[in-house]
C-alpha cells in the first residue's frame, strides 16, 4: 500500500497588516525623538560656520588697517565706500557664501527697505538683498548677506562728533569694540537708547527710521542672540540684550540696568 505523502503547506513569510502599522508607529515615535536632536545639531553646526566665517572677516579688516596705517575704511556718504563688503573687496573670495550666515542665507521680499528698487531688509533667517542693478556690483556679485557692520569704526564721517573709532589705535578696550556681526542690514550706527521689549513680531524693527539703529542687530539668530566679531579678533555669541553692553562707539554708555530690567 502506498504510503500518504503529506506536504507542508510553506509559511507565509509577508508582514500583517497590524505588524506593519507597529513598525511604522515605532518608527514615528523614533522619529520624533531623533529630529529634534538633528534640528539642533544642524543648528549648532551652522553656528560654528557663521563664527568661522566671523574669524576671516575679522582677518580682512586686520589685513585693511594693516595696509593703512592702523585707520579703517573711510566713510564717504556714497553707497560704494560704505559697505563693507565693497571696502574689504580685495581681502576676500567666494563673495556670496562669505557674506551670509548659513541661517540666514536666502533673501526674503516681505520687508523692501524703499532705498533703491529691489533692495530688501533681513530677518532673523533672511538675508538683506542691495539692489542687483548696483554698478558697483561685480557681475557674480548677488548683493545680498546676513552680516552687517558697525560703521562706528570708520572714519571720517559726518555722524564723527567724535564718535568714530576710525582707527586701531582709538581702541583701547578691543574685546568690547564689535566690528561686524549677524544683521538685518549691511551697517548701522548703534548709539545710545532704550532697550526694546523683544517680540516675536519682526515687523517692529523695520522703520526707515531705526533701520540704522542697534535694531539692525537686535534678534536671535543663534539661541538667544547673534554671533559678533570684535576688535579683539574674538567671535563671540551675543545675546540680543548683552547688545548694550558692547562699546558700540567712544561715547557710548553700557545700559547694564536697562538690561536687567528687559529680561
Amino acid at each position: 500500500m502506498a504510503a500518504c505523502i503529506v506536504q507542508k503547506q510553506p509559511k507565509n513569510q509577508a508582514f500583517t497588516l497590524i505588524e506593519l502599522l507597529v513598525v511604522i508607529a515605532i518608527i514615528a515615535v523614533l522619529m520624533g525623538i531623533l529630529m529634534p536632536a538633528l534640528s539642533a545639531v544642524k543648528r549648532q553646526a551652522q553656528g560654528a560656520a557663521c563664527q568661522a566665517q566671523l574669524k576671516q572677516w575679522h582677518l580682512c579688516y586686520t589685513l585693511y588697517t594693516d595696509d593703512h596705517e592702523g585707520r579703517f575704511p573711510p566713510f564717504f556718504g556714497g553707497t560704494v565706500e560704505t559697505t563693507f563688503m565693497e571696502s574689504l573687496r580685495k581681502y576676500y573670495n567666494d563673495i556670496n557664501k562669505m557674506r551670509t550666515c548659513p541661517v540666514a542665507s536666502k533673501v526674503s521680499t516681505d520687508v523692501p527697505t524703499g532705498l533703491q528698487p529691489l533692495s530688501y531688509f533681513g530677518k532673523t533667517l533672511s538675508a538683506w538683498q542691495i539692489d542687483p542693478s548696483a554698478e558697483w556690483l561685480d557681475d557674480q556679485d548677488w548683493g545680498i548677506g546676513s552680516y552687517g557692520e558697525n560703521s562706528w569704526i570708520r572714519g571720517p564721517s559726518s555722524r564723527e562728533n567724535g564718535q568714530n573709532w576710525a582707527s586701531t589705535a582709538r581702541i583701547k578696550h578691543p574685546s568690547e569694540v564689535p566690528l561686524l556681526g549677524d544683521a538685518r542690514w549691511n551697517n548701522a550706527w548703534p548709539d545710545n537708547g532704550p532697550v526694546p521689549a523683544f517680540s516675536e513680531d519682526e515687523t517692529v524693527a523695520y522703520s526707515i527710521n531705526n533701520w540704522s539703529t542697534m535694531a539692525c542687530y537686535a534678534m536671535r539668530r543663534h539661541k538667544k542672540g547673534i554671533n559678533m566679531a570684535l576688535a579683539d579678533g574674538a567671535v563671540r555669541q551675543i545675546s540680543a540684550e548683552g547688545l548694550w553692553l558692547l562699546k558700540w562707539n567712544r561715547t557710548f554708555e553700557k545700559q547694564e540696568d536697562m538690561i536687567l530690567g528687559n529680561q
